[in-house]
Order: structure tokens, then sequence, then C-alpha cells
């Protein structure tokens, strides 16, 4: 049996927990964008007890939004089955949450992006010192083997 009370405010604590989660993937945004490792880092540990919070309350509006028979339903199916008197504001509540979602996967994309960014630029750098490495090994006839700030000093 649907209860359209609790429906109502488990959709409205996961469009809350959805506002946060977007708040922390902008935050996560802006670290890697101010190449903050240490705040991005520390961003991480809140993440993952965020990605728990978001499992259990998934968990529970999958339990909460059920036929009689069982099968899942939508916000839209769930639209169609109930008289639409008994859920107030289900409309503008499913539009707010499209749009969190949305908002979420975009941000994520944005944050792969990055960080596929600099993984693509440290790979760079090595490749720019095992170079240098091999380019002063090749000109000195390998005698001494430069490291650090004096590899790049001699190759330069």
């Amino acid at each position: 049996m649907l209860e359209p009370k609790k429906i109502l405010q488990t959709l409205r604590n996961e469009l809350a927990l959805q506002t946060r989660h977007c708040r922390l993937l902008e935050a996560q945004e802006q670290a890697l964008l101010s190449c903050n490792r240490a705040r991005f880092l520390s961003l991480q540990d809140e993440h993952g007890l965020m990605l728990l919070e978001l499992e259990a309350q998934d968990a529970e509006r999958r339990d909460l939004l059920k036929d009689d028979a069982g099968a899942a339903l939508t916000i839209s199916t769930l639209r169609e089955a109930v008289p639409l008197g008994s859920l107030p504001g289900l409309t503008s509540l499913e539009d707010s949450l499209r749009r969190a979602l949305d908002q979420v996967q975009e941000l994520t994309r944005r944050n792969q992006t990055l960080i596929q960014n600099e993984l693509d630029y440290l790979a760079f750098t090595l490749d720019l010192f095992v170079e240098a490495g091999r380019y002063a090994d090749n000109c000195y006839g390998g005698a001494g083997r430069a490291s650090g700030r004096f590899l790049l000093d001699r190759v330069a």
C-alpha cells in the first residue's frame, strides 16, 4: 500500500541529499581547479560518506515506491497510480529532483575530466623526465648519472 505522506517526505529527503551532493561536487571541482590536492583528498572522505547515504536513501525510496505486486514505480507512474490530491507538490518535487540529478551528472563529468587532465599532465611530466635522462646519458656517454634539478639544467 502506498503511503503518500511518507513518499513525499522520502523524496524531499532525497532532494536535500542530492543538493548536498551537488555542493560537495562543486567543492571538489574548486579544489581540482586550484590544484589543492590536500583539500580534494579531505573531501574524498566526505564524498565516501555521502555515497553511503545516497545508497541508503536509494534503498529506502525503492522499498517505498513499489506497487501491490512488488514492481518498482517511477514518479511518473506514481502520479498516475495515486490521486493527484494526495500528493501535493509532487510535480515540482519531481522537477527539482531531475534538475539536481542532472547537475550531479554534469559536475561528476567535469570532475572526471579535470582528474583525467591532471593524470595526463603527470604522465607528460614523467615522460619528460625519462627522455631528459636518456638524452643526458647519450650526450655525456653515461659516465655520470644526473638527477633532479641538475639533470634538467644539463639538458636545458
